[in-house]
């Protein structure tokens, strides 16, 4: 696999005798299974299937692929990882980012001190947390609110933030 397909999900277990599949989300994304139409699961050996339906709730979902029409064939796909390609995902809103999106962006602060990678997002209910991470394995938690984050720029891979007081150790602001 390369950064074009965008894991989505697992393939937990055959569900019925029609060909159908338990599959877990990796994130509560819901516009990232929006019109959901081809996907591709890691194998051995990886094969590129299309969607014929996907029902169920957040956290708990039933997926079905075109020519795969028993529990012997659905067998077969279980315990592997679903992508979805990079172009395929909906456009989201200004200011709107996919996951995939955020995680890997270097993260300086306005001064233009670079301190890591995001390497995780902590959902707490309120607003995101990203974890930045640097090559010595130091983290900071950066809250995802308009006083600390400045700019997110994707295509530049960078996330601009403003040091506010008791965000970083031993920083005086």
């Amino acid at each position: 696999m390369n950064i074009e397909w965008i894991p989505i999900g697992r393939v937990n277990r055959t569900h019925g005798l029609r060909g159908e599949l338990k599959f877990a989300p990796l994130s509560d994304e819901g516009e990232a299974l929006e019109n959901l139409q081809r996907v591709k699961l890691a194998g051995p050996p990886a094969v590129e299937l299309e969607v014929e339906g996907l029902r169920g709730v957040p956290g708990s979902r039933i997926i079905k692929f075109k020519r795969v029409g028993n529990v012997e064939a659905a067998k077969a796909l279980t315990g592997q990882t679903l992508y979805r390609h990079r172009e395929d995902f909906p456009p989201l809103g200004e200011g709107e980012y996919y996951r995939f999106e955020i995680e890997g962006l270097e993260a300086y602060d306005d001064a233009g001190r670079c301190y890591g990678r995001v390497v995780d997002i902590i959902a707490t209910g309120s607003n995101d947390v990203y974890v930045v991470r640097d090559k010595a394995g130091h983290e900071i938690l950066l809250p995802m609110i308009d006083s600390v984050i400045h700019t997110i720029d994707v295509r530049q891979g960078k996330l601009v933030f403003h040091v506010v007081e008791g965000l970083i150790e031993d920083a005086s602001v």
